[in-house]
């Protein structure tokens, strides 16, 4: 159960568009797909090291329910940060991007871009927070994040394969109404974690 809650979590992780999502397209259209594969590794990998780091001595921390509350905040937080942006500035640049040689290179243009995006960092602790209360902090959790992991993992390889007709979908008039409607999706999860960390407290 824990690991296909934590799978469509991952799934739902597919609304976040950012610098990932484009450098992903970007790679398959204009050097094939097998270095869109090596971007969706190196994406992957950065959060498989970013749920490492933000496990490490946040365990006991969550198990604390008033530290609990607290989480529960930052992580709603963040999710209006991104929201409010995407609701009020919904454009992304897909421009100027850095090519990189070879397939290590995509692989490192991957992990690069996800890993140094605090945003990565704040979004998995939510996770964890989240997959704690719900499961335990014991196997219950890794079985969570692990279907987590798995799911944009699955996100990505879809991008990659799909990148040729989700092209034509990247015009600026349409994707600022995608952002626009993912942000107020975003804000409401955002109102629905004050709830429960209200509730909670």
């Amino acid at each position: 159960m824990a690991l296909l809650q934590g799978y469509l979590v991952g799934l739902g992780m597919v609304i976040f568009v950012g610098p990932v999502f484009f450098s992903l397209l970007q790679n398959t259209l204009e050097r094939g797909r097998l270095a869109g594969i090596m971007v969706a590794l190196g994406i992957i990998i950065s959060d498989v090291v970013a749920v490492g780091l933000c496990m490490a001595g946040t365990i006991a921390f969550l198990q604390n329910d008033s530290y609990t509350v607290y989480v529960s905040l930052l992580g709603a937080a963040i999710l209006f940060a991104i929201g409010l942006r995407y609701i009020f500035k919904p454009s992304l640049s897909t421009e100027g991007s850095t090519k990189y040689l070879g397939l290590f290179g995509a692989f490192g243009s991957g992990f690069l871009v996800n890993f140094v995006n605090p945003f990565v960092f704040g979004v998995w602790l939510t996770v964890i927070n989240i997959g704690g209360t719900t499961h335990g902090f014991q196997d219950g959790l890794y079985w969570y994040l692990g279907g987590s992991l798995l799911g944009i993992l699955t996100t990505d390889l879809l991008k990659v394969f799909l990148a040729g007709y989700i092209k034509p979908l990247m015009q600026p008039r349409r994707l600022a109404i995608a952002f626009r409607v993912i942000g107020i999706v975003l804000v409401g999860f955002g109102v629905r974690l004050v709830v429960y960390a209200t509730c909670e407290g």
